[in-house]
């Protein structure tokens, strides 16, 4: 069987968490942390994924503190990241692309465009390193 790339969806919403879960599982793995703060947990246990789905506003940790510690670190600096979020200006779009993130959409979003850009972030992501889209 082939295998299915692993999505992190990082979101303190229960419904966002519920709706991108029920909308992403047919393509793709779906692990679910409420912050930034425990998908770092997740990311350093050894937990692999392929791409992140992230919020900007979180408690703890937010969506941009995620994305700075993500591309500050050898291990994770790889990591394609989409932003989600309610935050509609062109300065906070700006700010993030600016930090590393590969694209961004606002809320609300529709859950088969989400699905789209996965693919083609990653797409985009295993042209440059020369992996096979085939798992």
């Amino acid at each position: 069987m082939e295998s299915q790339y692993r999505v992190l969806v990082v979101e303190d919403d229960t419904f966002i968490r519920k709706v991108l879960r029920h909308t992403l599982k047919a393509d793709f793995e779906v692990i679910t942390q409420t912050n930034g703060m425990e998908a770092m947990t997740y990311l350093e246990e050894g937990n692999p994924v392929d791409i992140i789905l992230t919020d900007l506003q979180m408690p703890h940790f937010s969506g941009q503190d995620l994305i700075r510690t993500i591309r500050a670190s050898a291990l994770f600096q790889h990591l394609p990241v989409i932003i989600l979020s309610t935050y509609d200006d062109s300065n906070t779009r700006i700010t993030c692309l600016e930090l590393g993130a590969d694209d961004y959409m606002i809320k609300p979003f529709n859950p088969l465009e989400v699905k789209a850009k996965i693919m083609a972030v990653l797409r985009r992501a295993e042209h440059r390193t020369g992996n096979s889209m085939n798992r």
